[in-house]
């Protein structure tokens, strides 16, 4: 058995996590599953065991994940990678990889789906770039493995942002009330909106790589807190007023930011860079917004015929 999660990583960095886990995550074979089950289940006592996506899923006093070893997929890849490895300590827990595979793994899933109650996003971010500051990096060897877990991982669309602005937000399924780039305007961290210093020429809504690279770092971050600001006032503050506060729904955004509202090379800048991010909160977004609202800068959405 294979053991992974944050578990395997406090037995490589007992020091290194601010948490002690409380669950446990194997890989391993459909004969290894049953017989854990056999020797453990008086100990874990469980409440419940289902299959979910490939996995056996035990809670009890304990709550537990096997995934079952299939052929031609990422953990059969995974366990030639432990087995072939010197550095994978072997436990009373099974067998744990290394950091730099245990790294790989969470990487594989960085991007998951962001959802209104999933602690799992942030515990996978912060875990990740703990990890990263202790020197993990994922291995030339470890990349046609990454690559199939990430096929495996994610099995939903992103927007599209090869078309013009009006499909773009008609494919959304969002009704808007304000003008979306007035919206943009009263986020502003500069003297206009960071976006416009990137736009890819002749398009509305996709951003140049090069031209965003090219820009100050200051304008970079900017980008992706005024992202996370529109979409808190967009899908959040304005249509559910006093839900959350601004902080928790800017938050909440940032998160889909970071992992299901964009992809690609923007994704991987705003989850990378992540934590200096978070403290660039923008303090008082929603009170401007108001009072630019009664000012006439934001105005209202008009759909076009």
């Amino acid at each position: 058995m294979i053991l992974i999660g944050s578990r395997a990583f406090f037995l490589r960095c007992p020091d290194a996590l601010s948490r002690y886990p409380k669950d446990f995550d194997w890989v391993c074979t459909q004969q290894e599953y049953e017989h854990w089950m056999k020797i453990n289940s008086a100990q874990v006592k469980p409440t419940k065991v289902y299959p979910e996506n490939g996995k056996m899923i035990v809670e009890g006093l304990t709550n537990c994940e096997f995934e079952i070893i299939q052929p031609d997929t990422s953990c059969q890849m995974l366990k030639g990678l432990v087995e072939d490895n010197e550095e994978s300590i072997k436990t009373s827990l099974g067998w744990v990889p290394t950091l730099d595979l245990l790294f790989t793994i969470k990487a594989s899933h960085r991007y998951r789906k962001f959802e209104y109650s999933d602690h799992v996003f942030w515990k996978t971010f912060r875990d990740y770039h703990v990890m990263k500051r202790l020197g993990a990096k994922v291995r030339p060897e470890y990349r046609d493995f990454l690559a199939q877990r990430e096929k495996e991982t994610y099995t939903y669309q992103h927007p599209k942002l090869n078309q013009d602005k009006e499909g773009f937000f008609k494919s959304d399924g969002l009704t808007y009330i304000w003008d979306h780039d007035t919206v943009h305007l009263s986020v502003a961290q500069q003297e206009k909106p960071a976006y416009t210093y990137y736009m890819k020429d002749g398009a509305q809504v996709q951003c140049d790589k090069e031209k965003f690279f090219a820009c100050t770092r200051e304008i970079q971050l900017s980008g992706v807190v005024e992202e996370a600001a529109v979409l808190a006032i967009e899908r959040s503050l304005v249509p559910h007023v006093g839900v959350w506060t601004p902080e928790r729904a800017w938050k909440f955004a940032l998160g889909k930011v970071m992992s299901s509202i964009t992809s690609g090379w923007f994704r991987e800048f705003a989850f990378e860079n992540g934590p200096e991010i978070l403290k660039l909160y923008p303090k008082g977004y929603w009170e401007k917004f108001q009072a630019d609202t009664k000012s006439g800068l934001v105005k209202p959405f008009v759909e076009t015929q």
